[in-house]
């Protein structure tokens, strides 16, 4: 029985040499553990921050393309919006022509639903012919209008005067709802004035001589009835009115029937000053272009007959 507790001694060693492994290793983990949680903590907050990194850079590219594109599409806007539109100009057109495309002006105003509700008896053209022909023989008094308070007040009520109140809320509601094509309408009309008496066989038979238009052009610049009339209106008309009367004034001086002394260079002044602080005519460039023309024009003029040389 001597040799039996050494067997069991030796059998135990292991077991013992791993006990005390164990307990070495649980004791250096649990002496470590605060070590150990950093270093699993530093992976994890490292890997986080690259994570981070990742999704700020990819945010910082959308930040990007959603500041460039704004920026991109108000560049290609403004780029747009710089750009005039073609110049309206008839001045080549041939009096067949300009007949068309006034007979198509007036198809497509009978062919509004607002035009017929006024029951014109024989269509828009014969009718707007007619209202033309009753301004152009009953025109404002121009001259000496304050010498009365009556004859202002004549001037203020003329085209209710003329032709009565029905047509005036017809003429009213046209310039309303055909803003859009008024002022290639305009130019249309001006060009009809300048060549219409040249024409023959025509359909459009509306004939716009300079004096009396001219009379018209002094009453709308020069007269408190006139200019009280175009400030009811809006800017666009208004300005579209004084921009023609302005070139009726500058054929008149060409031919020599200003016969009120109306001076034109005042007008030139103002209403470049309108339109360039304006934004509501479309063709704003081209008028700039042809009133700053007329104002260089005038200016060599009159400084060619202040020179003392030239007198």
């Amino acid at each position: 029985m001597p040799k039996k507790p050494q067997k069991q001694s030796w059998l135990n060693a292991p077991l013992i040499v791993l006990a005390i492994l164990v307990l070495i290793t649980g004791l250096s983990l649990f002496l470590n553990r605060d070590l150990i949680i950093g270093i699993i903590s530093y992976k994890e907050i490292k890997k986080e921050k690259q994570n981070l990194e990742e999704k700020v850079a990819a945010l910082e590219k959308e930040i990007e393309v959603l500041t460039e594109t704004p920026r991109q599409v108000a560049t290609e806007t403004a780029a747009k919006e710089v750009v005039p539109p073609p110049a309206i100009d008839f001045s080549a057109s041939s009096c067949e022509e300009l007949d068309q495309k006034i007979q198509e002006f007036f198809k497509y105003l009978e062919r509004q639903p607002y035009i017929a509700s006024y029951n014109l008896d024989n269509g828009a053209r014969v009718q707007l012919k007619k209202l033309l022909e009753k301004l152009l023989d009953n025109p404002p008094i121009v001259a000496r209008e304050t010498d009365s308070l009556f004859t202002i007040l004549t001037n203020t009520a003329h085209f209710y005067r003329v032709l009565g109140k029905e047509n005036v809320l017809m003429i009213r509601e046209i310039i309303i709802r055909e803003a859009d094509i008024l002022e290639v309408t305009f130019a249309l009309f001006n060009q009809w004035s300048i060549i219409g008496d040249q024409c023959r066989h025509d359909q459009t038979e509306i004939r716009l001589p300079l004096p009396k238009l001219y009379e018209y052009a002094g009453f709308f610049l020069n007269t408190l009835g006139g200019q009280s009339y175009l400030f009811r209106r809006t800017p666009h008309i208004r300005l579209l009115i004084k921009y023609y009367c302005v070139m009726v004034i500058d054929r008149a001086n060409a031919e020599v029937v200003n016969r009120y002394g109306i001076d034109i260079v005042p007008h030139l002044e103002s209403l470049i000053n309108e339109i360039e602080i304006g934004e509501t005519m479309v063709y704003k460039e081209q008028y700039l272009r042809n009133l700053r023309e007329l104002r260089n024009k005038y200016q060599t003029y009159y400084q060619g007959l202040e020179d003392p040389v030239t007198r």
